[in-house]
């Protein structure tokens, strides 16, 4: 069975590289309490151990093999339901039908070099993964940049909540109409501050009116107990000025009219921006706590929907996430996988010889 609670990364250190983030995203979703010592290990150090490697990686296929099987077992209930249309089905079900692997020995790591994708990350817990730790690397490059024109930028982890409901969609769009008016004051405040402007006056203490850039998520849950929707947004937030919990708490429930609960926390410049970056993008669903027609309802519901962006300095930055070059010329041996229907695993069918990358 999948896991249900998972514990914080907070006292993760280094850097996460796009690999680093899409294993931690793998256990974030399948992880165990043993896969967790491993991952810091594995994030901490740059070097690590070949054998140590060997039962890191074999975990990892474990756990991707436990992440096919579902997306396998839930095809047959999409495929009854008739949610997808025939192409995207078929996509679907052979999503990740292999793994090629890439073995570099000069850096004793695995990497994953080519694999299927259907893209379809509000069913599919591979695509999720690989789609939110596309944009943990991207927003990680993006805040580096604005703290290195502006070193003095303050950067909080903040989660925005409403009052949980019987209806995914009524709460979902509550939550969007509730953030939209946030960001309106923030646009108002900063026009007030250019141009003395009395109409956008009334905005001119909001908590965002010092806000430089933000990034934002949106995670859907459900209680297992009450059966109400609870969605809530994670943001990532620069800014010039302290934030206040009180006081953005304050202003969001004049705003929501039935939730002041919030989060609010300062982080630090260095490890800490990307364990919140991983809490803000991780993805939308837990698939480990979702109910399969709860699933099947959030896609249908939100398919269509914007689940994340960003505002402010955010806008405007281009960043090339392709990592190839950090690997280009060196020396490696491919392992490639075949999803084996009947064993329900990833099986070795080759274990290729030593070449080097074009």
């Amino acid at each position: 069975m999948i896991c249900n609670d998972l514990k914080s990364i907070l006292d993760i250190k280094k850097t996460l590289t796009r690999q680093t983030a899409i294993l931690w995203l793998e256990f974030k979703c399948f992880g165990s309490s043993t896969d967790e010592d491993m991952m810091k290990n594995t994030i901490c150090d740059t070097k690590i151990d070949i054998s140590d490697e060997r039962t890191h990686h074999e975990k990892r296929v474990e756990r991707l093999s436990a992440h096919k099987n579902r997306t396998l077992w839930m095809s047959y209930l999409v495929s009854a339901k008739q949610t997808l249309n025939p192409n995207q089905l078929y996509r679907y079900r052979n999503c990740h039908n292999y793994l090629l692997f890439r073995y570099y020995p000069h850096l004793q790591k695995k990497k994953l070099h080519e694999t299927k994708h259907c893209d379809i990350h509000l069913l599919c817990p591979m695509c999720a993964i690989r789609r939110a730790a596309r944009q943990v690397q991207r927003y990680e490059e993006k805040v580096n940049i604005l703290l290195k024109n502006s070193p003095k930028l303050k950067l909080y982890y903040v989660v925005l909540t409403i009052k949980n409901q019987e209806n995914l969609l009524s709460a979902f769009q509550h939550l969007i109409k509730s953030y939209s008016l946030l960001s309106a004051r923030r646009r108002q405040a900063l026009h007030y501050k250019k141009t003395q402007n009395l109409s956008s006056a009334y905005a001119k203490d909001s908590v965002f009116s010092n806000v430089v850039a933000g990034a934002y998520s949106i995670e859907i849950k459900r209680g297992k107990n009450s059966g109400l929707w609870h969605p809530h947004m994670n943001l990532l937030l620069l800014t010039e000025d302290d934030i206040s919990q009180d006081k953005i708490s304050k202003e969001w429930e004049s705003i929501t009219q039935d939730s002041y609960i919030v989060h609010c926390e300062e982080t630090s410049k260095n490890q800490k921006v990307k364990d919140a970056l991983v809490e803000i993008f991780k993805y939308a669903l837990k698939y480990s706590e979702m109910e399969a027609d709860d699933t099947f309802l959030t896609y249908q519901t939100l398919r269509s929907k914007r689940l994340f962006g960003s505002f402010g300095g955010f806008r405007g930055l281009d960043i090339d996430i392709d990592d190839n070059d950090t690997y280009e010329h060196l020396e490696y041996v491919e392992l490639f996988y075949s999803y084996a229907t009947q064993s329900r695993k990833y099986i070795l069918t080759t274990d290729g010889e030593l070449e080097t990358a074009i």
